[in-house]
């Protein structure tokens, strides 16, 4: 083998384990009760396409995990305050001695919200916003002293997408679904996360199956390029 040829394939190689090396990690955080959902569908979808292209993949079932829809002292094994309950003391607390004296089910999310390069929350899109589990999920887990507040940095540099079904069409879902992005984007980046631009799908109970396939499709091409997409620009203000 010539010079030339052997430095072309040294920089060949080089190049495939770059682009191995970008693949991420990504945190599918579900919510759905029913796993023949069109939902459960887009996230079989999302799982598959992403591991295809060689991203590591892992699934938070909050419907599975039986997560619980409050913040409360249950969420902690032992307080820093058990005379007042406040949940950003107790959680700033927490956090502070690496998340040991959260309950076990925060304990485990937030282990893969550190291990996690990007999240992706899959969910229907109930009365204008996110299912009432999934904020409560957000609340848990991007707690004080890991996402926000002093020291609360750790998800910093972190990706964020949100794919969605709607139960009616793009025409009647817009005005709230705008509203929904200016509220969830501006979280992520206060917790100084970027969020990416989200996959809805309008109406899929009256689609036609060749169309619910189609949005799969698409979903799927768009799960191929996830280490390429820019930040969104998807919601920038609650005008509509």
């Amino acid at each position: 083998m010539g010079l030339m040829k052997f430095l072309a394939l040294v920089l060949t190689l080089t190049a495939i384990a770059c682009v191995a090396a970008e693949k991420s990690k990504v945190l599918i955080v579900f919510t759905h009760q029913e796993s023949k959902s069109f939902v459960a569908a887009m996230k079989d979808t999302a799982v598959k396409a992403l591991q295809e292209n060689g991203h590591e993949v892992k699934v938070s079932d909050l419907y599975a995990l039986k997560m619980f829809n409050r913040i409360d002292r249950t969420d902690f094994t032992e307080q820093a305050d058990p005379a007042y309950f406040r949940p950003q003391v107790e959680q700033a607390s927490a956090n502070k001695k690496n998340g040991e004296t959260f309950a076990a089910d925060i304990r485990r999310e937030r282990e893969l919200s550190l291990w996690a390069d990007v999240f992706i929350f899959v969910y229907p899109f109930y009365l204008s916003y996110i299912p009432g589990i999934t904020h409560s999920w957000l609340e848990r887990v991007f707690s004080y002293g890991l996402a926000f507040g002093k020291e609360g940095d750790k998800l910093k540099g972190k990706k964020m997408m949100l794919m969605y079904s709607t139960g009616g069409p793009q025409k009647y879902a817009e005005r709230l679904e705008k509203k929904m992005l200016f509220i969830i984007h501006d979280r992520v980046k206060f917790w100084q996360m970027t969020p990416l631009d989200p996959f809805p799908v309008y109406g899929p109970a009256i689609m036609t199956e060749e169309e619910r396939k189609e949005a799969l499709r698409k979903l799927g091409e768009r799960m191929k390029i996830l280490d390429t997409l820019p930040e969104s620009t998807a919601a920038t203000s609650q005008e509509h």
